[in-house]
């Protein structure tokens, strides 16, 4: 009997080739799968270690910021035995604030944020001494450590108002100096440079929209030649020049630099900005300066009823009269949170939460005036709200970022 014989058709020999392809190309997609994959989680993890590098070095800065290394101009090499850790710091001014550029050594990360000094809570009120007491008057509130004339604070009124607040312990008394703490020379050069171009550019319409960005941006210089600002959209890096300029409720103004002779911010205005002037800053009633904003004026500056500036305000009144008049005004609602530094005569009330500097408070009433007074006036500890680098001593001091603009 012969054996028998098993022919297979010559169809299969294709399928097999055909299956051994597919599973071929599943393979290799799985390795690109697999590759990109890899590739992704590399660059997630570089990512990440850059952003670290980036934070570590602010941090560094914040702490150390008169460090020469940290801001050389081949970078900063955070680690030794890691290359990628290098970063490049470069600071500038911005206004009475600094710009922090940091970026990583691949450029994968590059941020830019506003930093002032960082407060000390402790020190809340600085009153220059003029050989007499302070008097407190109505409901009054002092936090902090006070620095005080050598003959410290008294209790009484004004009209029918007496003190209704709580005793001030002897030991938040300090002796104040007769002279205020005195602000950096290279920033008041640099103010007074500041509003002296203005007589250096050209008048121009503003435009309806202009938005610049801080890390790859120049400065962008304009001159509103009318006095209305409302209905426009400015942000980033724009310095914006005026003779007599209102900010209407309508614009939205975020970070600028604003220059003019008398700046007028508008009832129920919100805006982010740094405000310098030659004569006269009015917030209207419930006009806000967000944070971080300020106010920088040689004459008169008035919070209204309900205004708030988050950042600071800095009046420099060396004009001498022979009326009293004051050179600062605080609505009993407004509020300020940051750094009040008046060189002249204040009228404070409202809510100050920060430090204050003073040389004379008065208080104006319709029946006449009461020198060396305190009424109504709140003072609070506030260690969140950075100060400007205004005084002598800021350039060594800590840093606390503000804000994160880029």
């Amino acid at each position: 009997m012969g054996r028998s014989r098993t022919y297979r058709k010559g169809a299969v020999l294709p399928t097999v080739i055909v299956v051994t392809l597919v599973m071929l190309v599943m393979m290799l997609g799985l390795l690109m799968l697999w590759s990109q994959e890899m590739q992704l989680f590399a660059r997630s993890q570089r990512l990440r270690q850059a952003r670290a590098d980036v934070e570590s070095a602010a941090t560094i800065y914040r702490l150390h910021p008169t460090d020469p290394a940290l801001t050389a101009a081949d970078g900063c090499l955070l680690y030794d035995s890691l290359p990628q850790s290098r970063v490049f710091l470069r600071r500038e001014m911005w206004g009475l604030y600094e710009l922090l550029h940091i970026a990583s050594a691949d450029s994968l990360i590059s941020t830019c944020r506003i930093t002032g000094v960082e407060p000390d809570p402790e020190q809340t009120l600085f009153y220059a001494d003029s050989r007499t007491a302070v008097t407190l008057a109505g409901n009054t509130c002092l936090q902090g450590e006070l620095r005080m004339p050598r003959n410290g604070i008294a209790y009484g009124r004004v009209g029918s108002d007496f003190y209704r607040g709580e005793p001030i312990p002897q030991t938040m008394v300090k002796r104040a100096s007769s002279r205020m703490p005195q602000p950096n020379a290279a920033t008041v050069s640099r103010i007074r440079t500041l509003m002296e171009e203005i007589h250096s550019v050209g008048r121009q319409i503003l435009p309806d929209t202009l938005v610049t960005m801080f890390c790859r941006d120049s400065t962008v210089v304009l001159y509103s030649d009318t006095p209305y600002v409302g209905n426009r959209t400015l942000q980033g890096r724009i310095l914006l020049y005026g003779d007599s300029l209102h900010i209407d409720s309508t614009a939205s103004i975020r970070h600028l630099l604003i220059v003019a002779r008398k700046i007028v911010v508008g009832a129920g205005a919100h805006v982010a900005a740094q405000l310098f002037a030659r004569d006269t800053v009015i917030l209207e009633p419930r006009a806000v300066l967000e944070y971080p904003s300020g106010i920088h004026v040689e004459g008169y500056a008035e919070l209204g009823e309900h205004a708030e500036v988050n950042g600071y305000v800095i009046v420099s009144d060396t004009v001498s009269r022979k009326k009293l008049s004051p050179s600062f005004r605080q609505a009993r609602t407004a509020r300020l949170r940051g750094m009040l530094y008046v060189d002249g005569v204040a009228q404070l009330q409202g809510v100050v939460a920060g430090r204050t500097i003073i040389k004379k408070a008065v208080y104006f009433s319709p029946q006449g005036y009461y020198k060396e007074m305190l009424y109504d006036f709140t003072l609070l500890r506030n260690p969140v709200t950075a100060h400007p680098l205004w005084l002598a001593a800021s350039d060594t001091l800590h840093r606390k970022e503000a804000l994160w603009v880029e």
